[in-house]
């Protein structure tokens, strides 16, 4: 059984820096979704990670994607993410062309 969180928000304006973000949920859940949406198009490179627990070792890359020129992308897993107690998600997103500003929803359910 799975239970809804409250959404995660955060955003960076790319023209002072490139967002780096980690979540700070500190329990076990599941991750359903992430929404980003960039306040002009963007040509740059989201990186969603699994941010292990068990340090940088076992962090695992769970999707990069570059965007051209567009101004949305959703992440769903293709397969069910479980986060165990400590795990948390980090979100970057570069800033090479240092326009807009990128905003993100990350919506996660919790688990018994």
């Amino acid at each position: 059984m799975k239970f809804p969180r409250a959404d995660i928000t955060t955003s960076q304006n790319l023209s002072v820096s490139a967002l780096d973000y980690t979540t700070s949920i500190s329990r076990k859940f599941k991750l359903e979704n992430i929404h980003f949406h960039a306040s002009i198009p963007i040509t740059e490179t989201i990186t969603i990670i699994l941010d292990s627990a068990q340090g940088a070792n076992y962090d695992v890359i769970l999707r990069e994607v570059t965007l051209y020129s567009e101004q949305n992308y959703i992440f769903i897993p293709e397969q069910e993410v479980n986060f165990q107690k400590g795990d948390e998600i980090r979100i970057q997103c570069t800033n090479a062309n240092l326009i807009g500003t990128i905003y993100s929803i990350i919506k996660t359910s919790e688990l018994p």
